[in-house]
């Protein structure tokens, strides 16, 4: 029943979804604490790192190592594996997006490549990928409570929202890339001497220094005006907090892996979400995803895509096994084969707000 709310993380009761709330996704019980005030999981893998590393539990070297393993098994796996319920599991999207599903599996290849002989160029290209891909997601979060919302935005009102989210994370980004102090995967990301006289990262904070005030300004209005969407303004304000600060420490690998945790945890309620909305439309014709999505927990839907996520580990540990590669080359030709077709499936979805109303 309605008592459920008590317990947004595990369950979601069916008859509760024509229920939902205007301007919300699904309701201010679920979205709050699953979309918008999940971000508090951001900090959580520094936090351990730090336990590890003052306790002397285990040298840094090996704590983040564990944080990626454990980040990658636990949410970030499951998160990416989900989006086969509206790809490969979905006949329709199957029938419609034959190229397009075609042009996925050139990426394996490129990874396989580029990991083997170029791992430098490889984690540069991840990198950048990822970060817009967590960005992407938020935009597709405000459009989404865009189209719940009573009132239309204005382009230039959108185009304010999309800008601030785009540029947040990269000021202080891009100077400590400038400085040689971004390391992902082992690898320092590579900035060019070229782009040096640019100024790169004062053009950066000045372009997000602009649609900062802009979107204040706006959302003021907007507010005077009753035509704001509260949810959307408190994700945008989490949102811009979380891409400003989040550079600013020093353990970059270990920082990013929290927005990760955050963007994962996110993806995989909402994923849920619309695969109801889904079965309640009838759009769901795959008896395995129907099973999965009309249990009244998320529990099996969780664990079978934990145990694909397995399935990538032993994969991980047989390449390792044969094969001359290092330890992390192995983990991120094997890992990203897979999540770098999860975000360009990805991109395909959060074009499509539609799927929320």
């Amino acid at each position: 029943g309605v008592q459920t709310c008590a317990l947004p993380i595990w369950f979601v009761n069916p008859p509760m979804l024509s229920r939902r709330e205007p301007g919300w996704i699904y309701k201010p019980s679920w979205d709050l604490p699953l979309i918008i005030f999940s971000a508090v999981l951001v900090p959580l893998p520094f936090l351990i790192a730090w336990a590890a590393q003052m306790t002397g539990w285990l040298n840094p070297e090996k704590t983040v190592d564990l944080i990626n393993i454990s980040v990658a098994l636990l949410i970030g796996g499951p998160h990416l594996f989900s989006t086969i319920t509206f790809t490969f599991l979905d006949s329709r999207f199957r029938s419609r997006h034959r190229a397009y599903i075609a042009m996925a599996f050139v990426l394996p290849a490129i990874v396989i490549y580029l990991g083997v002989y170029y791992y430098t160029a490889l984690i540069t290209f991840f990198f950048t990928w990822a970060s817009i891909h967590v960005l992407h997601q938020i935009i597709y979060l405000t459009d989404c409570y865009r189209a719940r919302n009573a009132y239309a935005d204005r382009k230039w009102s959108r185009l304010v929202d999309y800008g601030l989210v785009m540029t947040a994370l990269y000021p202080v980004g891009l100077y400590k890339m400038s400085l040689k102090l971004f390391h992902v995967g082992g690898v320092v990301l590579p900035y060019p001497d070229f782009l040096r006289p640019l100024q790169l990262p004062w053009l950066a904070g000045a372009v997000f220094a602009f649609f900062l005030v802009a979107w204040i300004a706006k959302t003021a209005v907007e507010f005077r005006e009753g035509r704001a969407s509260v949810p959307k303004t408190l994700l945008l304000s989490v949102t811009t907090v979380v891409s400003f600060c989040l550079p600013l420490g020093s353990n970059l690998d270990v920082l990013f892996q929290g927005y990760n945790t955050w963007h994962s945890f996110q993806y995989l309620f909402l994923l849920w979400l619309i695969n109801r909305l889904r079965d309640q439309r009838g759009e769901i014709e795959n008896g395995f995803v129907k099973r999965m999505v009309r249990q009244r927990g998320m529990g099996m839907y969780y664990l079978c895509f934990l145990a694909a996520t397995g399935v990538i580990v032993l994969v991980t540990i047989l390449v390792r096994a044969v094969t001359s590669l290092r330890a992390d080359q192995s983990y991120f030709i094997v890992v990203l084969s897979v999540l770098l077709m999860h975000y360009y499936f990805d991109h395909f979805l959060f074009s499509h707000p539609q799927m929320v109303e």
